[in-house]
């Protein structure tokens, strides 16, 4: 058992690795594709369309697992990511590049897999503490990916997705000589049925429970505003700043590293002397804040400090989550969790899109608008916290 949480803890680092390996350098290569012109809605299109994928066929892969074991998924996971690192770093067309980055997003269940066979290899009492490696491990890879991807990206863009393509591969190989499929009993279990790939379907029985339904608007519009500053960061960085791809990985390494440091110091502390109302107030205001600074930066240096605030902003949002999960019984946090997941991944599609056309459309204008607008979103969902009688009444002061 040890071994194979090993190699799964060693999977999970490669993969955030992988991932982040390609983020620096993802609009060099699309302008090469498009004659050097500007890329930001098909940087905008391209990530939204790996996320509509993730998000149609995520329960696809899940219930597969289930029903015919972990192992065959992941494998098949590893090797569909393998093969979009590939076409993707020589995709000869942007159509190409298009059809490598759905490919990626069909087969992308490695991290889910690897969760679900933790969760099989451990007893219940340890999985939060094994879950904690895990994210972990993870927050390495996002600070070790940007960086080696901004490092290699100067040297050739086509680097960093062969490597990534390299890390994969290496993942399978991995899955395919050293994890064994978790011991689990998979004897009477019923057929797939049709309403388990619906990617829909863990939103349906919001409806059922009104008191949550200010909770769940905030949730959503706190995960559409989030993928303002993650869609525009290397595209803004590199009009703004002037910044290229190595500047572009340190700066992501830099947010990485101080997400985690939040993210482990911040929220319990801060949730036992404020309570969760303010909390998320807190949490809230420090996004605001920041966005209203990136509106107005303009000198490179800049935005490592403001990401200091963006990295603390991080606490509201898991004050937000214990105030619903408060809200629904023990039986129904199952069907909390994968409603809040569908709606971050249709935030996910939708975000990058509205992110890209808007600063496209002010860019040569007004370059920080959108950053306003985000700021502005913000503060209205810190005075719908004051306003809505149900958000008040159900985030604890």
């Amino acid at each position: 058992m040890t071994r194979a949480l090993g190699i799964l803890y060693l999977a999970a680092f490669i993969d955030a690795t992988s991932v982040g390996l390609i983020i620096p350098i993802l609009p060099t290569l699309l302008r090469r594709l498009v004659d050097g012109g500007p890329v930001v809605l098909e940087y905008g299109l391209l990530v939204a369309a790996f996320a509509a994928m993730q998000f149609l066929f995520a329960p696809v892969l899940g219930a597969l697992s289930d029903r015919y074991g972990r192992r065959p998924i992941m494998l098949l996971s590893l090797a569909g990511g393998t093969v979009d690192y590939l076409l993707t770093g020589f995709a000869p067309t942007l159509w190409l590049l298009f059809v490598a980055r759905l490919i990626g997003g069909m087969t992308a269940a490695n991290l889910a897999v690897v969760s679900a066979m933790i969760a099989d290899l451990t007893p219940q009492e340890e999985r939060a503490a094994r879950y904690g490696t895990m994210n972990a491990v993870l927050g390495l890879g996002w600070i070790a990916g940007p960086a080696l991807g901004g490092i290699f990206g100067q040297v050739s863009p086509v680097l960093p997705f062969l490597l990534a393509a390299g890390f994969n591969g290496l993942n399978l190989l991995l899955a395919l000589f050293l994890l064994p499929e978790p011991p689990r009993s998979r004897a009477g279990m019923p057929p797939i049925r049709l309403a388990q790939l619906n990617a829909f379907a863990s939103l349906h029985w919001i409806g059922t429970l009104p008191r949550l339904a200010p909770l769940i608007a905030l949730y959503a519009a706190l995960c559409l505003l989030g993928q303002i500053p993650g869609s525009l960061w290397v595209l803004y960085g590199q009009a703004r700043y002037g910044w290229g791809p190595a500047m572009v990985g340190w700066s992501f390494a830099w947010f990485g590293l101080l997400f985690a440091l939040a993210q482990k110091l911040l929220p319990g502390p801060m949730n036992r002397r404020l309570g969760e109302r303010r909390t998320l107030l807190a949490g809230i205001g420090l996004d605001a804040l920041a966005c209203a600074l990136m509106g107005v930066a303009n000198r490179g240096w800049m935005p490592f400090a403001i990401t200091t605030l963006f990295g603390a902003g991080n606490v509201g949002m898991p004050a937000l989550q214990s105030a619903m999960s408060r809200e629904v019984g023990e039986d129904r946090q199952g069907e909390l969790q994968g409603s809040l997941a569908s709606l971050n991944s249709l935030a996910s599609v939708a975000g990058p899109i509205l992110a890209t056309l808007a600063f496209g459309a002010t860019r040569e204008t007004m370059p920080g608008a959108v950053w306003f607008v985000a700021a502005v979103g913000y503060l209205a969902c810190m005075v719908s916290i004051g306003a809505v009688g149900g958000a008040r009444t159900l985030v604890r002061p």
